[in-house]
């Protein structure tokens, strides 16, 4: 079996630890012909170059001078990058990110949008990074109020990104519909209970509407039912499981995702894979 690693991952330990980091220099993104589902926030700003990709199923195309927003527990799907392709990350953890949002609660409220990325001009482009900059010195320092500085400069950043936003004509960060809010919720909704319910009658409850209305709902909006992205979600999140962890075994992995064994996490994952969890593993 050939183990992937994400580049986030060699990572990992440092956003965990100090709740952020900047990755300068970007040229690529590992093109494993699978979808991936990261836990942080990124924010990213394209030197040069392009990356096209989807974002929840929908194709997206990051380019140059703009800057992109992919939200905790989304699907991306990287598919090409061209030759050129420079980027600088901004990578911030789930514990940072819940930190933020309380000291800062009104710019981190939005956590889905249709459109990932954002067109900026010269001096626009000049500033987010010039941002990105001085956070990345901030993480660097030992100091007992690092983690308050950062959550400063961050809403100063989330100010200055949803100016600039509203500035060039685009969507604001703020103007949220009531379609977009219901898929920010059932996102959240499959990030926290994927491992409790696959069912669509059970996310349709925890939003308070009729399975029948809220299928209708997903659907129209997406194309994809609600049942296909409960099920795409729960297989992203198997696959990445097969893949990053040899060490668990077949039933540690059905047992992880919640299965009531490891029979019926076969049964289900061959049933949108037409492959068995052990087959996948074990392919090159």
């Amino acid at each position: 079996m050939t183990t992937f690693k994400h580049p986030l991952a060699n990572m990992a330990e440092q956003i965990e630890r100090v709740g952020l980091a900047v990755l300068e220099n970007v040229t690529d993104m590992p093109v494993y012909g699978e979808p991936y589902i990261s836990p942080y926030l990124v924010i990213a700003l394209n030197h040069s170059g392009w990356l096209r990709a989807e974002y929840d199923m929908h194709p997206v195309e990051f380019r140059r001078h703009e800057t992109a927003i992919i939200f905790p527990n989304h699907i991306l799907y990287a598919h090409e990058v061209s030759p050129d392709y420079r980027a600088t990350l901004l990578v911030i953890s789930a514990r940072f990110l819940e930190y933020i949002k309380q000291m800062h609660p009104a710019h981190y409220h939005v956590e889905y949008h249709y459109n990932t990325s954002f067109k900026l001009n010269g001096f626009q482009f000049d500033s987010i990074y010039t941002c990105f900059r001085l956070l990345n010195s901030i993480s660097l320092l030992k100091h007992p109020k690092r983690d308050e500085l950062m959550a400063e400069q961050m809403d100063i950043l989330a100010d200055m990104t949803e100016t600039f936003i509203r500035e060039n004509g685009a969507m604001t960060l703020q103007d949220e519909q009531p379609v977009q809010q219901l898929l920010s919720r059932f996102h959240r909704a499959i990030a926290i209970h994927y491992r409790e319910s696959r069912e669509v009658r059970f996310y349709a409850e925890q939003l308070c509407l009729s399975p029948k209305y809220f299928g209708r709902v997903i659907r129209q909006a997406t194309g994809i039912g609600a049942g296909e992205w409960i099920a795409r979600y729960v297989i992203i999140q198997s696959k990445y499981l097969l893949r990053q962890h040899p060490e668990m075994t077949i039933q540690q992995i059905s047992d992880e995702l919640g299965f009531s064994d490891q029979t019926a996490f076969t049964r289900y994952f061959r049933t949108y894979t037409q492959i068995t969890p052990k087959e996948y593993r074990e392919r090159e």
